[in-house]
């Protein structure tokens, strides 16, 4: 009876599904690779006012995962559970995000800030809402882990694919519109007279302002298209609905100590923080890192294209060899290889092209665990959980996961605004004091290397081995095949 459930789930249907990927992905990577040199450069924000607006909407998007979880978790309707959230949140989404990249005119910087903090927050709402209810759809189309283990893959290489066209389209359009390296910045002289400092050009300024919108559009239009393949392509079994559903009302706190304190668990959320900030960081500090401390301005949209496509084109052999070694033993390796890169990363000299292409190329493709492994081991972690309590609560897991992504997305974008404030960013200039250039670098290198060692060991103590997890798929099988031979007689009668 499972694999003829299991059998149903179409190439064609995970493919549809793996689609839906496009909409979150395109969103989240533009905002997360941009909006701190969007802030500071296009929308004239003091580094001070930008911090606050990226600290506070990420600390809330931690406590948007929670309450997506128990939302989703509440729904039942005519239409599946994920659809309805999948469909409203994704729709919703196109005029926020677009409106994230518009700079109203002639507005001190606390009324932008209140703006931007406003529209980031709304966004991560709705994102949270939309993650949620999207990734945990893959454990309402089959109870058959081939069949999970294939839309997770093809979900990771769109989510690669989208991360690629993201940062390709926006990159490459806001490019087109930068005319800073054209139009030579203004030059005005302080009020001593004792020293000139470049500002950037206020019509160079217009343009980028209209390659942003023009690249938020041509997003929207593209989400939207995912949003409505993923709404009416894939089915949702109303009746592994009936079977993951747990009653959480009353008893909510009592369930999430439990999953919290869950041993695998612990160790799973601990160093998927740790090994989640360095990709955050490095993403959202990149932009500002290439431009100021290694002035490569014009090659930031082709270094940022570089990184990802490597990404993609490095799952594919991830996924073998994780089929052929095991989840934790090529996680392990993948990361170890990673933090020579990272140390790497702050020691590189100015205009170093080939040196930044060889340790962005490297490094893309040792990311690509990050993609595709954690989600895999959620799964055993849901499993064991069930084995262990009877329980089975994919969405409370998936959200806590995602609500410790977010938390890693927290640490990460904010750290990049501190650097900036520590390192005396003058907004509107040019050129930027030599302390900018110090703080990046140990914001690129130094610390990412110093939580992603504590990671590493974290790493090493899952104790969800290969064989642990092979042993818990058989105790689940025959748990699943009694259930239905019980379930026999009665359906007969």
């Amino acid at each position: 009876m499972s694999e003829a459930k299991a059998g149903s789930v179409s190439w064609l249907e995970t493919t549809f599904y793996g689609i839906g990927m496009l909409s979150g992905a395109l969103f989240i990577t533009v905002m997360n690779t941009y909006n701190n040199v969007f802030l500071v450069e296009v929308a004239q924000m003091s580094a001070q006012f930008a911090t606050v607006v990226v600290f506070i909407s990420r600390a809330w998007d931690v406590v948007c995962n929670l309450i997506a979880g128990k939302l989703i978790s509440s729904t039942n309707t005519r239409f599946g559970r994920m659809k309805p959230w999948i469909f409203g949140s994704g729709v919703l989404l196109v005029p926020v995000y677009f409106l994230s990249w518009y700079v109203p005119p002639n507005l001190p910087d606390v009324v932008k800030m209140i703006y931007y903090l406003l529209l980031c927050s709304t966004f991560m709402f709705l994102q949270s809402v939309n993650n949620v209810a999207y990734r945990t759809q893959v454990m309402y189309m089959s109870d058959d882990e081939t069949v999970r283990n294939r839309a997770t893959l093809i979900r990771g290489i769109v989510e690669l694919v989208a991360v690629v066209m993201g940062i390709a389209l926006h990159g490459q359009v806001v490019a087109f519109y930068d005319t800073v390296p054209k139009k030579a910045c203004r030059l005005a002289n302080s009020t001593d007279n004792s020293t000139t400092h470049r500002h950037i050009d206020p019509e160079a300024l217009e343009d980028i302002k209209n390659g942003y919108l023009i690249s938020a559009a041509a997003i929207c239009g593209i989400s939207l298209l995912a949003t409505l393949i993923v709404t009416f392509g894939v089915k949702e079994r109303r009746d592994m609905e009936r079977e993951n559903e747990q009653n959480l009302n009353g008893n909510f706190l009592k369930t999430l100590k439990g999953v919290v304190t869950f041993r695998p668990n612990v160790y799973f959320l601990i160093y998927d923080v740790c090994l989640y900030s360095p990709t955050v960081i490095y993403s959202g500090g990149a932009a500002i890192y290439l431009q100021y401390s290694l002035d490569l301005r014009s090659q930031v949209p082709n270094i940022l294209l570089i990184t990802v496509v490597s990404t993609v084109v490095a799952l594919p052999a991830v996924g073998l060899l994780v089929d052929k070694f095991g989840k934790k033993p090529v996680y392990i390796v993948m990361v170890a290889l990673t933090i020579p890169f990272l140390i790497g990363c702050g020691l590189v000299p100015p205009r170093s092209m080939v040196i930044v292409l060889v340790i962005v190329i490297c490094m893309g493709a040792l990311m690509a665990a990050n993609s595709y492994i954690p989600w895999t081991m959620l799964s055993d972690i849901v499993d064991a959980y069930q084995l262990q309590t009877n329980q089975r609560l994919d969405t409370l897991f998936f959200s806590m996961y995602l609500l410790m992504c977010r938390l890693a997305s927290v640490l990460g974008q904010a750290a990049t605004t501190v650097a900036l404030v520590i390192g005396g960013y003058v907004t509107g200039e040019c050129s930027q004091p030599k302390s900018v250039d110090t703080s990046l670098r140990i914001l690129m290198s130094g610390f990412p290397v110093a939580i992603s060692l504590i990671g590493l060991g974290c790493l090493i103590k899952y104790p969800i081995s290969e064989q642990i997890r092979k042993e818990n798929k058989e105790a689940l099988d025959e748990m699943t095949a009694s259930l239905q031979e019980m379930k026999a007689p009665i359906a007969s009668q």
